[in-house]
């Protein structure tokens, strides 16, 4: 169970008026903190080697702390590490952002290590605000341990949820961050419209942040590749390419490298792509280093199949099988794009063997068991019954997942078949299949939501995203 490490203890002045932390004493934040741990007067006298009577004037204003006893009461109540002045506040809140760029990094045993010293703050109810900085950061370091630890994604929605009840009040950085980390928490939920609204509106409040982060370039980078959002992805990766912290955490720039070669592949730069790819695989991080060089032959394996080197692109997706294991996702999309290279070069019968072999592995898959559908469609494509399914469930259910880039392979497929065929009915749904071809190209390069009237064959505006 999260608590959220706000605090009930409200400060005043003598006339009833609600104080600000800033016009606290130093007695009077002692004061604060003693009643918010249920320390009492005769325990803190007592820590302090002096009688309870000098406390209780002390907190009735009568008298005033002297700096040794104000030391000894912040080392007795566990707050030695604490801001007292607005000069110590300025400083925290700067380890505070140290803190987020280890997590940023994705040095999470060193961050959780730092955060021992950091959490002092939960015990100031005067400092409301780098209590709630604290927390968003708290947030982040969960969700950045959900990498490893799935069920942390559960345990970092339930801290937002507790957050949100309080985000109204809150200052315009910590609107920020909050944000931020829903966003975070809907990219973990493939959830990926939700995310970038969540990121959008974090940028609108990016201005009052102490540091800015890139990394929310690379999440809003993220949301577009996903929504296929092509050309608006590549602009935020290479925006925030310069500034990351590479020494420190080198599989961030294969990731970047990779995810840039992929996008430049899906808008047809398939150069700029395979210079990027061959970055990946000379400098692939020990650790990690196993999923990204699978991940790069896989890509470079993509970017053969856009130029149609398509034997070439097999070769690739071979080298990348060796890192997959049986059935995972990875695995059955890298066998998708080797059975449409096999496709092309007219091997039905090796297409066919690849199509039952990964039958088991996507039977209660919908979205895989339609797409490796629509491949065997592909292998009887002259068929009426093959191209109905292509132009009337394929693509429509592409575009509805934001999966562009197949989208537009299938439509291509088609075009060039309605193309050769003379009958009339051809020339008018070569028409239609041409205008969708156009609303998916400018979504790709613009952008722009896709809309489609029902008498399209699209049928609908897009839903809910598919993580690739």
């Amino acid at each position: 169970m999260y608590t959220s490490g706000h605090t009930d203890v409200i400060l005043t002045k003598t006339d009833g008026d609600i104080m600000n932390h800033e016009q606290l004493t130093p007695s009077q934040k002692i004061k604060a903190i003693r009643m918010a741990t249920n320390c009492i007067q005769e325990d803190l006298a007592a820590g302090l080697g002096c009688t309870k009577s000098k406390i209780s004037k002390i907190e009735s204003e009568d008298r005033d702390y002297s700096d040794e006893d104000i030391a000894a009461a912040k080392k007795f109540l566990g707050v030695e590490k604490a801001p007292f002045t607005k000069k110590e506040a300025k400083a925290f809140k700067q380890q505070l952002y140290r803190w987020r760029d280890l997590i940023k990094n994705r040095l999470t045993d060193e961050a959780r290590k730092k955060q021992e010293d950091l959490k002092v703050i939960t015990k100031l109810p005067f400092e409301p605000d780098l209590n709630m900085l604290y927390r968003m950061f708290e947030i982040k370091l969960t969700l950045t341990e959900a990498l490893v630890v799935k069920t942390n994604v559960a345990l970092a929605e339930e801290m937002l949820l507790s957050e949100s009840l309080l985000i109204e009040e809150a200052t315009d950085e910590n609107i920020h961050h909050f944000h931020y980390n829903m966003g975070t928490l809907h990219i973990y939920k493939s959830d990926f419209k939700t995310a970038l609204k969540y990121y959008l509106k974090a940028c609108e409040y990016e201005a009052d942040v102490l540091e800015k982060d890139i990394s929310l370039n690379v999440n809003l980078a993220i949301c577009y590749s996903m929504l296929g959002k092509y050309a608006l992805a590549i602009s935020m990766f290479e925006e925030a390419y310069p500034h990351f912290d590479y020494n420190r955490n080198s599989s961030i720039r294969t990731y970047i490298d990779s995810s840039l070669a992929i996008n430049y592949i899906r808008i047809g730069q398939v150069s700029r792509a395979k210079r990027l790819l061959d970055k990946c695989l000379l400098e692939a991080p020990g650790g990690d280093g196993k999923f990204f060089l699978s991940a790069s032959y896989h890509n470079y394996g993509c970017a053969c199949w856009k130029s149609k080197d398509y034997e070439e692109a097999i070769s690739y997706f071979d080298r990348a099988d060796e890192y997959f294991g049986k059935g995972d996702k990875f695995y059955i999309e890298n066998v998708y794009w080797k059975i449409r290279c096999l496709i092309n070069l007219r091997k039905g019968s090796k297409a066919k063997l690849l199509l039952s072999e990964v039958k088991p592995y996507i039977e209660e898959d919908r979205h895989h068991l339609l797409i490796f559908e629509s491949l065997s469609h592909l292998l009887s494509i002259n068929d009426d019954a093959s191209i109905d399914f292509i132009e009337k469930k394929t693509i429509p259910y592409l575009v509805e997942k934001y999966e562009y880039y197949r989208a537009i392979d299938y439509c291509e497929v088609l075009k060039s078949k309605f193309t050769k065929w003379s009958n009339k009915g051809y020339k008018r749904r070569l028409l239609d299949l041409t205008v969708i071809i156009c609303k998916i190209t400018d979504e790709i390069t613009f952008g722009e939501e896709m809309i489609f009237n029902e008498e399209n064959i699209c049928g609908h505006c897009p839903g809910s995203g598919h993580d690739d």
